[in-house]
């Protein structure tokens, strides 16, 4: 709307259809040949590049039935036919003669195509009897000592398994010497075909190894010049690549289709392995793709599931470079007119300039911003408007400031008063949870203690007769059981004991305590345990002195047995047990000041407690033992609840758990005083 507000005038509007009858007709002729140009050239571009892909893939093919007349050209040798019908061999060998006429033939036949890797005969069991490799380049025959058993092999079963005068090829894999994959990797294509006797049983097998590479340097060269990606793709999921800058002897490993899924788009890899053909825009890449079809030989004597495609992948900003340079040649008329469009109306706002100012600041006090002021200099009625029209902002700029400092005032009052509000409502929150946790504890003490009483005095009397029976002439048998009953009634005798420790009132005397010394009693009491899980309980402070701390201390001890008994059977397989204290800083203290308070923590080694766990372990009678009362945590609460201490919990499953208590400090008149620990 501002720029549509500096168009009214006169000059402007001229201007305006000057430059409209001008830049419309140039605009729409110059975007219809840029597009018409374009897409020829981007249609030409692909066209040319899929029949190229589609060419190569085709000599591809040729070349592959061309290599399958080979072999069986090689396999139709009068020598094999020879070893063929002479089998069994004597002593069960193979002819040293006819191994070095096969090796002299194979050594010939790799020497002729570069692109050979291995030339193989094995016998019908899988044994390689004559063998012709290519290393650093040229033939390598290898020595009979050498020579491996490769029946485990899945090719030589399925080459065995076509018909003579077959040939059978086999998927894209990585050659494997002696069990491993040979390093570097080395994919090659097989290609085979049986060898049998006059009366048609098979032999043997011969074997040539195509090296995979060679395929992709072929293609290759249709990508040399413009920055492309060369790949050979398997049916089975697998493919090699190799781009320009590749050096001539780096290997081309084979990797699965899914690692290109981040590069290509799924659909279009599905496409690409299924055995279609096209050229296809992906994101900033153009991928041609074309599979590899049979020939005639292949076709007739193959009854092979073959199952390759090739695929050039370019940049495309590198194939349509010629494109990008008519993108040039447009952009610099176009930013010719934009310039000429531009001085235009640069000069006609430099006439209009004083007027604009004065609208643009008339806005900006439209919109509140009564500090602005407009500068027009000169002696015209323009520049008496300018003046007049800056002390009217200033006029307004005071009010407004008065009207503002008004404002903040109200608004701290109600910030104040707000806060206030606030902080009563959270109190009265923070008082009825109390009475709603103090309620409830009562309750569950009331229950508590009245199942203890009716549940004691009968399991009293139970225990009574039993012991009166065991003082009985019984049998071994009998008293046995009995003996049992009487461990089963202590044992809930026991848990009862713990159930009224946790419901009945206690009173508290609090005095001043040194945990060391409380600790002392419960490792006593507890170290026969620990050693028989195999549990080591250290005291590790974290400082030296730390004051005393302000607790009953027959309820601190109870606190501190409670814990360490938790954390010997969190380990079941042994572990550490370590019991540390340091100052931990002041703290709210109830109807006074703050004061100082004692941090000190339980740590052990066990399995951690599970978050969902971590919530719960503090409720009463909620416990995860199969013999736990669930009361053991209850109790540590309530005791901590009662002496103003507060306690955390910090566990991770697999790692351990430790609970810490920050604890009142003593006050300072009864430091000194005699300790009832």
């Amino acid at each position: 709307m501002k720029w549509l507000a500096r168009f009214r005038g006169l000059s402007s509007r001229i201007y305006v259809a000057f430059l409209l009858a001008a830049g419309i007709p140039v605009t729409v002729a110059g975007l219809v040949g840029i597009y018409s140009s374009l897409e020829t050239l981007r249609q030409e571009t692909l066209h040319h590049l899929e029949q190229e892909v589609r060419g190569r893939a085709a000599g591809m093919g040729h070349f592959f039935d061309q290599l399958a007349t080979e072999l069986l050209y090689l396999a139709s040798s009068s020598l094999l036919q020879d070893l063929a019908d002479s089998l069994p061999w004597e002593d069960g060998g193979f002819p040293s003669q006819a191994r070095e006429r096969l090796e002299r033939d194979y050594t010939a036949f790799a020497r002729a195509y570069p692109y050979i890797y291995q030339v193989r005969f094995l016998d019908a069991a899988g044994r390689e009897r004559a063998r012709v490799d290519r290393r650093r380049g040229k033939p390598y025959v290898v020595p009979e000592a050498e020579l491996q058993d490769k029946s485990d092999r899945y090719y030589v079963h399925e080459g065995l398994a076509h018909a003579p005068g077959q040939v059978y090829v086999s998927p894209l894999d990585l050659n494997v010497e002696r069990g491993q994959v040979e390093v570097p990797e080395r994919p090659v294509i097989r290609f085979a075909t049986p060898i049998a006797g006059r009366g048609g049983e098979k032999r043997g097998l011969l074997i040539v190894n195509l090296h995979a590479a060679y395929i992709l340097e072929q293609i290759q060269q249709m990508a040399g010049g413009r920055g492309g990606v060369s790949y050979l793709f398997d049916r089975s999921g697998f493919y090699l690549s190799r781009s320009v800058e590749a050096k001539e002897d780096e290997s081309a490993g084979m990797r699965s289709v899914e690692t290109l899924a981040t590069f290509l788009p799924r659909p279009l890899l599905s496409r690409v392995v299924g055995g279609q053909q096209g050229t296809e825009v992906a994101g900033d890449w153009i991928v041609a793709y074309a599979p590899i079809a049979i020939g005639e030989t292949l076709a007739d004597r193959s009854d092979s599931s073959m199952g390759w495609s090739v695929a050039l992948a370019f940049p495309k900003q590198r194939l349509f470079e010629a494109v990008f340079n008519l993108y040039l040649l447009y952009g610099v008329l176009a930013l010719s007119l934009l310039v000429t469009a531009l001085g235009g109306l640069w000069l006609s706002r430099r006439l209009l300039r004083p007027l604009t100012l004065l609208a643009e600041e008339t806005e900006e006090i439209a919109l509140g911003h009564f500090a602005h002021r407009v500068e027009i200099r000169g002696n015209d009625e323009i520049a008496d408007l300018g003046r007049r029209f800056n002390a009217m902002a200033a006029r307004l700029d005071e009010l407004v400031a008065r009207l503002a400092a008004h404002r903040d005032r109200l608004e701290d009052e109600v910030r104040a008063r707000t806060r206030e509000l606030e902080r009563e409502q959270e109190e009265r929150r923070e008082l009825d949870r109390q009475v709603f946790q103090m309620e409830k504890m009562a309750t569950l003490g009331e229950i508590a203690m009245g199942l203890a009483h009716e549940i004691g005095n009968p399991l009293a009397g139970i225990k009574a007769v039993v012991q009166m029976l065991l003082e009985e002439d019984l049998s071994g048998r009998q008293r046995e059981y009995l003996m049992r009953v009487e461990g089963e009634i202590d044992r809930l005798s026991r848990f009862l004991r713990t159930f009224h420790g946790f419901a009945a009132p206690q009173e508290m005397h609090p005095v001043a305590c040194r945990l060391d010394q409380v600790l002392d009693d419960v490792l006593l009491w507890t170290r026969r345990e620990a050693k028989t899980r195999g549990v080591a309980v250290r005291y590790a402070p974290c400082c030296g002195e730390t004051p005393e701390l302000w607790a009953d201390p027959g309820q601190l001890k109870q606190l501190l047995l409670n814990l360490v008994i938790n954390a010997i059977h969190a380990m079941p397989r042994g572990g550490e047990i370590r019991v540390g204290h340091c100052l931990a800083g002041d703290g709210p203290v109830e109807g006074g000041p703050p004061a100082p308070r004692v941090r000190f923590c339980v740590r052990d080694s066990g399995g951690g407690i599970a978050p969902e766990v971590q919530a719960r372990i503090f409720d009463p009678f909620y416990t995860t033992r199969a013999d736990g009362s669930g009361l053991g945590l209850a109790v540590v609460k309530k005791i901590a609840t009662q002496h103003g201490a507060e306690i955390f919990v910090d566990s991770t499953p697999g790692h351990g758990t430790c609970l810490e208590l920050v604890w009142p400090v003593a006050p300072a008149a009864t430091q000194g005083a005699p300790q009832h620990a």
